[in-house]
Protein backbone atom coordinates (compact mmCIF):
# COMPACT_ATOMS: atom_id res chain seq x y z
CA UNK A 1 0.00 0.00 0.00
CA UNK A 2 2.91 2.21 0.82
CA UNK A 3 4.77 1.84 -2.26
CA UNK A 4 1.43 2.30 -4.21
CA UNK A 5 0.97 5.86 -2.42
CA UNK A 6 4.54 6.92 -3.26
CA UNK A 7 4.33 5.75 -6.81
CA UNK A 8 1.35 7.92 -7.41
CA UNK A 9 2.72 11.26 -5.63
CA UNK A 10 5.00 13.57 -7.56
CA UNK A 11 7.95 12.95 -5.90
CA UNK A 12 7.49 8.76 -6.35
CA UNK A 13 7.16 9.35 -9.68
CA UNK A 14 10.54 11.58 -10.06
CA UNK A 15 12.35 9.53 -8.22
CA UNK A 16 11.03 5.57 -9.66
CA UNK A 17 12.00 7.27 -13.28
CA UNK A 18 14.97 8.92 -12.99
CA UNK A 19 16.82 5.77 -14.15
CA UNK A 20 14.11 4.99 -16.90
CA UNK A 21 12.87 7.99 -18.37
CA UNK A 22 16.70 8.70 -19.72
CA UNK A 23 15.39 5.77 -23.18
CA UNK A 24 12.01 7.62 -23.54
CA UNK A 25 13.79 11.07 -23.35
CA UNK A 26 16.04 10.34 -25.79
CA UNK A 27 13.04 9.52 -28.21
CA UNK A 28 11.28 12.18 -27.50
CA UNK A 29 14.42 14.75 -27.40
CA UNK A 30 14.88 13.34 -31.11
CA UNK A 31 10.78 14.42 -31.60
CA UNK A 32 11.45 17.45 -30.15
CA UNK A 33 14.43 18.27 -32.11
CA UNK A 34 12.45 17.51 -35.80
CA UNK A 35 9.86 19.81 -34.76
CA UNK A 36 12.37 22.41 -33.83
CA UNK A 37 14.15 21.90 -37.06
CA UNK A 38 10.92 22.79 -38.95
CA UNK A 39 10.18 25.79 -37.33
CA UNK A 40 13.62 26.90 -37.39
CA UNK A 41 13.99 26.60 -41.13
CA UNK A 42 10.32 28.17 -41.76
CA UNK A 43 11.88 31.09 -39.58
CA UNK A 44 15.50 31.54 -41.77
CA UNK A 45 13.65 30.82 -44.84
CA UNK A 46 11.01 33.77 -43.57
CA UNK A 47 14.10 35.93 -42.86
CA UNK A 48 15.79 35.80 -45.74
CA UNK A 49 12.59 36.86 -47.44
CA UNK A 50 12.56 39.70 -45.37
CA UNK A 51 16.38 40.47 -46.03
CA UNK A 52 15.62 40.59 -49.82
CA UNK A 53 12.28 42.73 -49.47
CA UNK A 54 14.52 45.40 -47.43
CA UNK A 55 17.26 45.59 -49.83
CA UNK A 56 14.88 45.77 -52.51
CA UNK A 57 13.38 48.66 -51.18
CA UNK A 58 16.72 50.31 -49.99
CA UNK A 59 17.85 50.30 -53.98
CA UNK A 60 13.90 51.84 -54.81
CA UNK A 61 13.97 54.73 -52.59
CA UNK A 62 18.00 55.63 -52.90
CA UNK A 63 17.41 54.80 -56.91
CA UNK A 64 16.85 58.09 -59.41
CA UNK A 65 12.99 57.44 -60.25
CA UNK A 66 10.12 58.58 -58.71
CA UNK A 67 9.81 61.86 -56.51
CA UNK A 68 11.89 61.14 -53.17
CA UNK A 69 9.22 62.69 -50.70
CA UNK A 70 6.63 60.32 -52.12
CA UNK A 71 9.09 57.44 -51.29
CA UNK A 72 10.14 58.51 -48.32
CA UNK A 73 6.54 59.32 -47.03
CA UNK A 74 5.31 55.52 -48.79
CA UNK A 75 8.26 53.85 -46.46
CA UNK A 76 7.96 55.69 -43.27
CA UNK A 77 4.29 54.93 -43.13
CA UNK A 78 5.69 50.93 -44.00
CA UNK A 79 7.67 51.34 -40.89
CA UNK A 80 5.50 52.45 -38.38
CA UNK A 81 3.00 49.77 -39.51
CA UNK A 82 5.54 47.47 -38.40
CA UNK A 83 6.02 49.28 -35.43
CA UNK A 84 2.36 49.49 -34.55
CA UNK A 85 1.93 45.64 -35.60
CA UNK A 86 5.13 44.19 -33.45
CA UNK A 87 3.51 46.27 -30.00
CA UNK A 88 1.06 44.75 -30.43
CA UNK A 89 2.38 41.25 -30.43
CA UNK A 90 4.43 42.60 -27.19
CA UNK A 91 1.30 43.43 -25.94
CA UNK A 92 -0.66 39.52 -26.68
CA UNK A 93 3.05 38.25 -25.49
CA UNK A 94 5.31 40.25 -23.63
CA UNK A 95 7.74 37.52 -23.55
CA UNK A 96 8.44 37.63 -27.03
CA UNK A 97 10.79 40.65 -26.70
CA UNK A 98 14.65 40.82 -26.45
CA UNK A 99 16.66 37.55 -27.53
CA UNK A 100 14.75 35.08 -25.38
CA UNK A 101 17.28 33.33 -24.14
CA UNK A 102 16.87 34.71 -20.33
CA UNK A 103 13.57 33.57 -20.36
CA UNK A 104 14.22 30.72 -21.26
CA UNK A 105 16.62 30.52 -18.46
CA UNK A 106 14.05 32.05 -16.01
CA UNK A 107 11.94 28.65 -17.53
CA UNK A 108 14.35 26.45 -16.12
CA UNK A 109 14.91 28.68 -12.99
CA UNK A 110 10.78 27.88 -12.24
CA UNK A 111 10.49 31.93 -11.97
CA UNK A 112 8.75 32.03 -15.49
CA UNK A 113 6.00 29.98 -16.99
CA UNK A 114 5.37 31.05 -20.53
CA UNK A 115 2.38 30.31 -22.86
CA UNK A 116 4.39 28.33 -25.65
CA UNK A 117 2.20 28.35 -28.21
CA UNK A 118 2.07 32.19 -28.06
CA UNK A 119 5.48 32.33 -27.45
CA UNK A 120 6.00 30.61 -31.16
CA UNK A 121 3.48 32.23 -32.91
CA UNK A 122 4.64 36.33 -31.81
CA UNK A 123 8.27 35.54 -31.83
CA UNK A 124 7.88 34.45 -35.41
CA UNK A 125 6.05 37.15 -36.81
CA UNK A 126 8.14 40.17 -34.23
CA UNK A 127 11.78 38.32 -35.06
CA UNK A 128 10.51 38.24 -39.31
CA UNK A 129 8.74 42.21 -39.03
CA UNK A 130 11.73 43.44 -37.02
CA UNK A 131 14.88 42.38 -38.97
CA UNK A 132 13.04 42.81 -42.22
CA UNK A 133 12.37 46.36 -41.09
CA UNK A 134 16.09 46.82 -40.70
CA UNK A 135 16.91 46.73 -37.05
CA UNK A 136 20.16 44.96 -36.40
CA UNK A 137 19.21 41.38 -34.66
CA UNK A 138 20.22 38.10 -34.58
CA UNK A 139 17.53 34.73 -35.16
CA UNK A 140 19.71 32.82 -32.58
CA UNK A 141 17.88 33.83 -29.72
CA UNK A 142 14.63 33.42 -31.30
CA UNK A 143 15.57 29.93 -31.94
CA UNK A 144 16.68 29.08 -28.92
CA UNK A 145 13.25 29.77 -27.19
CA UNK A 146 11.57 28.51 -29.92
CA UNK A 147 12.91 25.39 -29.57
CA UNK A 148 12.64 25.59 -25.92
CA UNK A 149 8.87 26.33 -26.38
CA UNK A 150 8.41 23.64 -28.85
CA UNK A 151 10.11 21.29 -25.80
CA UNK A 152 7.61 22.64 -23.30
CA UNK A 153 5.00 21.84 -25.73
CA UNK A 154 5.80 18.53 -26.62
CA UNK A 155 6.18 18.06 -22.83
CA UNK A 156 2.53 19.44 -21.80
CA UNK A 157 0.65 17.66 -24.76
CA UNK A 158 2.40 14.02 -23.44
CA UNK A 159 1.86 15.28 -19.57
CA UNK A 160 5.50 14.81 -18.55
CA UNK A 161 6.44 15.78 -15.12
CA UNK A 162 8.44 18.82 -14.53
CA UNK A 163 11.83 17.41 -14.65
CA UNK A 164 11.36 15.74 -17.90
CA UNK A 165 9.30 18.71 -18.84
CA UNK A 166 12.93 20.91 -18.42
CA UNK A 167 15.18 18.64 -20.09
CA UNK A 168 12.64 18.42 -23.34
CA UNK A 169 12.88 22.70 -22.92
CA UNK A 170 16.48 22.54 -22.76
CA UNK A 171 16.68 20.10 -25.54
CA UNK A 172 14.86 22.27 -27.42
CA UNK A 173 16.87 25.23 -26.95
CA UNK A 174 20.05 23.49 -27.83
CA UNK A 175 18.22 22.33 -31.17
CA UNK A 176 17.04 26.34 -31.48
CA UNK A 177 20.51 26.94 -32.01
CA UNK A 178 21.35 23.98 -34.18
CA UNK A 179 18.93 24.64 -36.65
CA UNK A 180 19.84 28.54 -36.65
CA UNK A 181 23.66 27.90 -37.31
CA UNK A 182 24.10 24.19 -38.72
CA UNK A 183 26.19 23.56 -35.47
CA UNK A 184 24.55 20.41 -33.63
CA UNK A 185 27.82 20.29 -31.14
CA UNK A 186 27.69 23.96 -30.05
CA UNK A 187 23.73 23.69 -29.42
CA UNK A 188 24.78 20.79 -26.76
CA UNK A 189 27.47 22.25 -25.53
CA UNK A 190 25.35 25.71 -24.92
CA UNK A 191 22.85 23.82 -23.19
CA UNK A 192 25.44 22.56 -20.77
CA UNK A 193 27.73 25.71 -20.53
CA UNK A 194 24.80 28.72 -20.68
CA UNK A 195 21.47 27.01 -19.47
CA UNK A 196 22.98 24.30 -16.90
CA UNK A 197 26.24 25.37 -16.15
CA UNK A 198 27.37 22.07 -14.82
CA UNK A 199 27.79 19.14 -16.76
CA UNK A 200 24.97 16.39 -16.95
CA UNK A 201 26.06 12.99 -19.33
CA UNK A 202 21.57 12.90 -19.61
CA UNK A 203 22.04 16.88 -20.70
CA UNK A 204 24.30 16.02 -23.13
CA UNK A 205 23.49 12.93 -24.53
CA UNK A 206 19.46 14.32 -24.87
CA UNK A 207 20.52 17.77 -26.32
CA UNK A 208 22.97 16.12 -28.71
CA UNK A 209 20.73 13.56 -30.17
CA UNK A 210 17.95 16.82 -30.61
CA UNK A 211 20.26 19.49 -32.07
CA UNK A 212 21.62 16.40 -34.50
CA UNK A 213 17.88 15.66 -35.62
CA UNK A 214 17.26 19.59 -35.95
CA UNK A 215 20.41 20.45 -37.77
CA UNK A 216 19.60 17.36 -39.93
CA UNK A 217 15.65 18.61 -40.47
CA UNK A 218 17.01 22.15 -41.20
CA UNK A 219 19.65 21.44 -43.45
CA UNK A 220 17.31 19.69 -46.20
CA UNK A 221 15.38 22.46 -46.27
CA UNK A 222 17.68 25.49 -46.45
CA UNK A 223 21.00 23.68 -47.36
CA UNK A 224 24.26 22.65 -45.73
CA UNK A 225 26.08 26.18 -46.64
CA UNK A 226 28.03 26.93 -43.46
CA UNK A 227 26.11 30.25 -42.03
CA UNK A 228 29.61 32.52 -42.29
CA UNK A 229 30.74 30.79 -45.85
CA UNK A 230 34.37 32.13 -45.50
CA UNK A 231 37.39 29.17 -45.73
CA UNK A 232 40.79 30.04 -43.68
CA UNK A 233 43.34 29.65 -46.37
CA UNK A 234 46.00 31.03 -44.48
CA UNK A 235 46.74 29.85 -40.68
CA UNK A 236 48.66 32.21 -38.71
CA UNK A 237 51.82 31.20 -37.89
CA UNK A 238 53.22 30.96 -34.57
CA UNK A 239 55.30 33.72 -34.64
CA UNK A 240 52.64 35.93 -34.56
CA UNK A 241 50.47 34.79 -31.32
CA UNK A 242 51.41 37.73 -29.83
CA UNK A 243 49.55 39.55 -31.94
CA UNK A 244 46.74 37.53 -30.48
CA UNK A 245 47.52 38.14 -26.83
CA UNK A 246 46.62 42.01 -27.81
CA UNK A 247 44.11 41.55 -29.76
CA UNK A 248 42.21 39.16 -26.81
CA UNK A 249 42.82 42.18 -24.48
CA UNK A 250 41.21 44.43 -26.90
CA UNK A 251 38.12 42.08 -27.39
CA UNK A 252 37.84 41.84 -23.70
CA UNK A 253 37.70 45.61 -22.74
CA UNK A 254 35.25 45.93 -26.23
CA UNK A 255 33.13 43.16 -24.63
CA UNK A 256 33.02 45.46 -21.09
CA UNK A 257 31.87 48.41 -23.27
CA UNK A 258 29.14 46.69 -25.37
CA UNK A 259 27.41 45.02 -22.09
CA UNK A 260 27.48 48.76 -19.86
CA UNK A 261 26.46 49.85 -23.63
CA UNK A 262 23.40 47.61 -23.97
CA UNK A 263 22.58 48.07 -20.45
CA UNK A 264 22.85 52.00 -21.29
CA UNK A 265 20.68 51.47 -24.48
CA UNK A 266 17.91 49.77 -22.23
CA UNK A 267 17.71 52.62 -19.79
CA UNK A 268 17.25 55.21 -22.52
CA UNK A 269 14.74 53.51 -24.27
CA UNK A 270 12.83 52.50 -21.00
CA UNK A 271 12.77 56.13 -20.13
CA UNK A 272 11.29 57.16 -23.56
CA UNK A 273 8.65 54.80 -23.00
CA UNK A 274 8.01 56.06 -19.81
CA UNK A 275 7.10 59.87 -21.78
CA UNK A 276 4.04 58.40 -22.88
CA UNK A 277 0.82 55.96 -21.70
CA UNK A 278 2.18 52.88 -20.89
CA UNK A 279 -0.10 51.30 -23.69
CA UNK A 280 2.20 53.11 -25.84
CA UNK A 281 5.68 52.30 -24.46
CA UNK A 282 6.22 49.59 -26.34
CA UNK A 283 5.31 51.60 -29.89
CA UNK A 284 6.74 54.92 -28.95
CA UNK A 285 10.52 52.63 -28.63
CA UNK A 286 10.16 50.58 -31.73
CA UNK A 287 8.95 53.94 -33.69
CA UNK A 288 12.34 55.41 -32.69
CA UNK A 289 14.11 52.89 -33.59
CA UNK A 290 12.56 52.44 -36.94
CA UNK A 291 13.10 56.31 -37.41
CA UNK A 292 16.77 55.58 -37.19
CA UNK A 293 16.79 52.62 -39.85
CA UNK A 294 15.40 54.87 -42.09
CA UNK A 295 17.77 57.52 -41.85
CA UNK A 296 20.32 54.75 -42.27
CA UNK A 297 18.57 53.16 -45.15
CA UNK A 298 19.94 57.04 -46.75
CA UNK A 299 23.27 57.35 -45.59
CA UNK A 300 24.97 53.83 -44.38
CA UNK A 301 22.44 51.21 -45.66
CA UNK A 302 25.45 48.51 -44.67
CA UNK A 303 24.07 48.56 -41.02
CA UNK A 304 20.83 47.57 -41.40
CA UNK A 305 20.03 43.99 -40.18
CA UNK A 306 22.00 41.19 -38.63
CA UNK A 307 25.07 41.95 -41.34
CA UNK A 308 25.75 38.10 -41.26
CA UNK A 309 27.08 38.55 -45.43
CA UNK A 310 29.13 41.33 -43.80
CA UNK A 311 31.96 38.89 -42.46
CA UNK A 312 32.80 37.18 -45.92
CA UNK A 313 32.95 40.92 -47.39
CA UNK A 314 35.51 41.76 -44.66
CA UNK A 315 37.41 38.82 -45.22
CA UNK A 316 37.84 39.94 -48.77
CA UNK A 317 39.72 43.10 -47.60
CA UNK A 318 36.99 45.15 -49.14
CA UNK A 319 36.98 47.70 -46.57
CA UNK A 320 40.45 49.86 -46.08
CA UNK A 321 41.07 50.65 -42.15
CA UNK A 322 39.06 54.15 -41.87
CA UNK A 323 36.07 52.25 -43.53
CA UNK A 324 36.09 49.45 -40.90
CA UNK A 325 36.44 51.97 -37.81
CA UNK A 326 33.96 53.66 -38.83
CA UNK A 327 31.67 50.90 -40.07
CA UNK A 328 32.67 49.52 -36.17
CA UNK A 329 31.33 52.18 -34.14
CA UNK A 330 28.40 52.76 -36.01
CA UNK A 331 27.35 49.19 -35.91
CA UNK A 332 28.16 48.95 -32.31
CA UNK A 333 25.89 51.93 -31.55
CA UNK A 334 22.58 51.07 -33.86
CA UNK A 335 23.25 46.91 -32.89
CA UNK A 336 23.12 48.38 -29.08
CA UNK A 337 20.14 50.46 -29.99
CA UNK A 338 18.40 47.92 -31.76
CA UNK A 339 17.96 45.39 -28.85
CA UNK A 340 17.32 48.03 -26.32
CA UNK A 341 14.48 49.08 -27.96
CA UNK A 342 12.48 45.54 -26.88
CA UNK A 343 11.79 44.39 -30.28
CA UNK A 344 12.47 40.56 -30.71
CA UNK A 345 15.92 39.32 -31.99
CA UNK A 346 19.10 38.33 -30.82
CA UNK A 347 22.18 39.23 -30.21
CA UNK A 348 24.45 36.70 -30.83
CA UNK A 349 25.02 37.22 -34.86
CA UNK A 350 25.79 41.16 -34.45
CA UNK A 351 27.65 40.39 -32.15
CA UNK A 352 29.73 38.02 -34.24
CA UNK A 353 29.94 40.64 -36.64
CA UNK A 354 31.81 43.03 -34.40
CA UNK A 355 33.73 40.50 -33.85
CA UNK A 356 34.27 40.03 -37.35
CA UNK A 357 34.89 43.73 -37.59
CA UNK A 358 37.02 44.12 -34.72
CA UNK A 359 39.36 41.60 -36.54
CA UNK A 360 39.25 42.94 -39.51
CA UNK A 361 40.48 46.39 -38.22
CA UNK A 362 43.40 44.53 -36.15
CA UNK A 363 44.48 43.40 -38.94
CA UNK A 364 44.62 46.34 -40.70
CA UNK A 365 46.84 47.82 -38.01
CA UNK A 366 49.08 45.07 -37.74
CA UNK A 367 49.58 45.78 -41.77
CA UNK A 368 49.72 49.28 -41.73
CA UNK A 369 52.41 49.27 -38.35
CA UNK A 370 53.76 45.71 -38.35
CA UNK A 371 54.01 44.72 -41.88
CA UNK A 372 52.23 41.45 -41.40
CA UNK A 373 50.63 40.54 -44.52
CA UNK A 374 47.15 40.91 -45.07
CA UNK A 375 46.25 37.55 -46.56
CA UNK A 376 46.07 36.23 -42.99
CA UNK A 377 43.11 38.84 -42.68
CA UNK A 378 40.48 35.75 -42.63
CA UNK A 379 42.60 34.02 -40.01
CA UNK A 380 41.93 37.40 -37.46
CA UNK A 381 38.31 37.63 -38.50
CA UNK A 382 37.24 34.25 -37.45
CA UNK A 383 39.26 34.38 -34.22
CA UNK A 384 37.89 37.35 -33.49
CA UNK A 385 34.80 36.23 -33.21
CA UNK A 386 35.19 33.44 -30.60
CA UNK A 387 37.14 36.01 -28.48
CA UNK A 388 33.81 38.77 -28.68
CA UNK A 389 31.43 35.71 -27.83
CA UNK A 390 33.88 34.81 -24.96
CA UNK A 391 33.59 38.34 -23.57
CA UNK A 392 30.04 39.24 -24.29
CA UNK A 393 28.34 35.58 -23.72
CA UNK A 394 31.25 34.30 -21.62
CA UNK A 395 30.84 30.54 -22.85
CA UNK A 396 33.82 30.27 -24.54
CA UNK A 397 33.61 26.53 -24.86
CA UNK A 398 30.30 27.24 -27.02
CA UNK A 399 31.60 30.65 -29.08
CA UNK A 400 34.60 28.04 -30.26
CA UNK A 401 32.60 25.13 -31.38
CA UNK A 402 30.34 27.41 -32.76
CA UNK A 403 32.42 29.24 -34.52
CA UNK A 404 34.28 26.31 -36.16
CA UNK A 405 31.20 24.57 -37.01
CA UNK A 406 30.10 27.86 -38.49
CA UNK A 407 33.05 28.53 -40.30
CA UNK A 408 33.61 24.95 -41.63
CA UNK A 409 37.41 24.77 -40.87
CA UNK A 410 39.18 23.47 -37.86
CA UNK A 411 42.56 25.10 -38.12
CA UNK A 412 42.03 28.02 -36.22
CA UNK A 413 41.56 26.02 -32.95
CA UNK A 414 44.45 26.78 -30.67
CA UNK A 415 43.98 30.41 -31.60
CA UNK A 416 40.83 30.53 -30.86
CA UNK A 417 40.86 28.80 -27.64
CA UNK A 418 44.07 31.52 -26.83
CA UNK A 419 42.25 34.70 -27.59
CA UNK A 420 39.03 33.23 -26.19
CA UNK A 421 40.50 32.68 -22.82
CA UNK A 422 42.21 36.05 -22.68
CA UNK A 423 39.10 37.81 -23.43
CA UNK A 424 37.19 35.87 -20.89
CA UNK A 425 39.47 36.70 -18.30
CA UNK A 426 39.85 40.59 -18.91
CA UNK A 427 35.89 41.34 -19.30
CA UNK A 428 35.59 39.19 -15.92
CA UNK A 429 38.35 41.26 -14.18
CA UNK A 430 36.81 44.01 -15.24
CA UNK A 431 33.35 43.10 -13.94
CA UNK A 432 31.58 42.71 -16.53
CA UNK A 433 28.26 40.65 -15.79
CA UNK A 434 27.57 37.22 -19.13
CA UNK A 435 25.50 39.65 -21.30
CA UNK A 436 22.08 37.19 -20.24
CA UNK A 437 22.98 37.01 -16.87
CA UNK A 438 22.77 40.44 -16.83
CA UNK A 439 19.45 40.70 -19.03
CA UNK A 440 17.75 38.30 -16.70
CA UNK A 441 18.68 40.38 -13.99
CA UNK A 442 17.48 43.64 -15.21
CA UNK A 443 14.44 42.38 -17.34
CA UNK A 444 12.71 39.29 -15.59
CA UNK A 445 15.33 38.56 -12.17
CA UNK A 446 13.58 41.48 -9.88
CA UNK A 447 10.87 39.89 -10.34
CA UNK A 448 9.42 36.34 -9.09
CA UNK A 449 6.59 34.39 -11.40
CA UNK A 450 3.90 34.09 -8.64
CA UNK A 451 2.51 30.11 -9.36
CA UNK A 452 -0.55 28.97 -8.25
CA UNK A 453 -0.46 26.33 -5.27
CA UNK A 454 -0.61 23.18 -7.37
CA UNK A 455 2.60 24.81 -10.15
CA UNK A 456 4.44 25.82 -7.06
CA UNK A 457 4.86 22.23 -5.34
CA UNK A 458 5.47 20.67 -8.44
CA UNK A 459 8.47 18.06 -7.58
CA UNK A 460 11.80 17.98 -10.14
CA UNK A 461 15.34 16.09 -9.68
CA UNK A 462 18.46 18.88 -10.19
CA UNK A 463 22.18 18.31 -10.50
CA UNK A 464 25.23 19.28 -9.59
CA UNK A 465 28.59 18.39 -8.38
CA UNK A 466 31.20 18.98 -5.89
CA UNK A 467 34.18 20.72 -7.36
CA UNK A 468 37.35 20.29 -6.42
CA UNK A 469 38.07 22.87 -3.19
CA UNK A 470 35.15 24.35 -3.29
CA UNK A 471 33.48 25.67 0.06
CA UNK A 472 31.19 22.32 0.10
CA UNK A 473 34.21 19.64 0.43
CA UNK A 474 34.52 18.57 3.43
CA UNK A 475 30.98 19.77 4.21
CA UNK A 476 27.98 17.22 5.85
CA UNK A 477 24.84 17.78 3.68
CA UNK A 478 23.00 19.22 6.24
CA UNK A 479 25.15 22.08 5.78
CA UNK A 480 24.51 22.90 2.52
CA UNK A 481 21.33 24.87 3.61
CA UNK A 482 18.79 23.89 0.62
CA UNK A 483 15.71 24.68 1.00
CA UNK A 484 13.01 23.19 3.31
CA UNK A 485 11.53 20.37 1.98
CA UNK A 486 14.40 19.71 -0.54
CA UNK A 487 16.08 16.06 -0.45
CA UNK A 488 19.15 14.65 -1.45
CA UNK A 489 18.52 11.58 -3.12
CA UNK A 490 21.05 10.05 -4.31
CA UNK A 491 25.02 10.91 -3.98
CA UNK A 492 27.17 9.14 -6.75
CA UNK A 493 30.50 8.91 -5.73
CA UNK A 494 32.90 6.72 -7.28
CA UNK A 495 30.37 5.71 -9.74
CA UNK A 496 28.36 4.23 -6.86
CA UNK A 497 25.11 5.24 -5.67
CA UNK A 498 24.82 6.12 -1.94
CA UNK A 499 21.59 7.30 0.09
CA UNK A 500 23.30 9.48 2.13
CA UNK A 501 22.32 11.04 5.72
CA UNK A 502 22.10 14.73 7.14
CA UNK A 503 25.81 13.75 8.18
CA UNK A 504 27.65 12.26 5.45
CA UNK A 505 30.68 14.42 4.22
CA UNK A 506 30.44 15.88 0.80
CA UNK A 507 33.59 14.95 -0.97
CA UNK A 508 35.18 16.62 -4.21
CA UNK A 509 33.64 14.90 -7.16
CA UNK A 510 30.36 13.27 -5.48
CA UNK A 511 27.66 14.05 -8.10
CA UNK A 512 24.19 14.73 -6.23
CA UNK A 513 20.95 14.64 -7.43
CA UNK A 514 18.17 16.62 -5.29
CA UNK A 515 13.93 16.47 -5.33
CA UNK A 516 12.73 19.80 -4.74
CA UNK A 517 9.73 21.91 -5.42
CA UNK A 518 9.35 24.46 -8.93
CA UNK A 519 9.23 27.48 -5.98
CA UNK A 520 12.54 26.06 -4.71
CA UNK A 521 14.25 25.59 -8.12
CA UNK A 522 16.51 28.96 -8.05
CA UNK A 523 17.44 28.63 -4.53
CA UNK A 524 18.70 25.22 -4.55
CA UNK A 525 20.99 26.09 -8.00
CA UNK A 526 21.71 29.16 -5.97
CA UNK A 527 23.17 27.53 -3.47
CA UNK A 528 24.27 24.82 -5.90
CA UNK A 529 26.52 27.25 -7.51
CA UNK A 530 27.62 29.32 -4.42
CA UNK A 531 29.13 26.12 -2.30
CA UNK A 532 29.91 23.28 -4.84
CA UNK A 533 31.29 25.26 -7.42
CA UNK A 534 33.04 28.61 -6.09
CA UNK A 535 36.64 27.63 -5.09
CA UNK A 536 37.57 28.35 -1.63
CA UNK A 537 41.11 29.22 -1.04
CA UNK A 538 41.10 27.55 2.76
CA UNK A 539 40.09 24.07 1.03
CA UNK A 540 43.21 24.17 -1.30
CA UNK A 541 45.24 25.11 2.01
CA UNK A 542 43.81 21.97 3.30
CA UNK A 543 44.80 19.37 0.89
CA UNK A 544 48.09 20.91 0.24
Amino acid sequence: MRKTIEAKSSAGKNISRKDTFKYKLLLEGIIVGAISGLVIAGLRVLLVKADEMRNATVSWLTGSQGSMPVKVAIIAAMLIAVAFVISLLLKWEPECAGSGIPQVEGELKGQMDMSWGKVIVSKVAGCVLAIGGGLALGREGPSVQLGAMVGKGVAKCRHRLLTEERLLITCGAGAGLSAAFGAPLAGAIFALEELHKTFSTLVLITTMASAAISDWVASNIVGRTPVFDVSVEHVLPLKYYWALIIMGIALGVIGFIYNRTLNTMQDIFAKLGNLVPARYSSFIRLLAMFALALVMMFVYPVVLGSGGGLVAEICTGKFALEALLLLLLVKFVYSTGSFGSGAPGGIFLPLLVLGALTGGLFSRVLTACFGISDQYITSFVVIAMAGMFAAIVRAPATGIILITEMTGSFTCLLALVTVSLISYVVADALGAEPVYEQLWNKRIGKTRLELDEEEANRKTIIEGDVQMASNAEGMSVQELGLPGGCLIVALIRDGEEIIPSGRTRLKAGDHLEILCKQRDIDETEQILEEKCMKYNSSNTQKTE
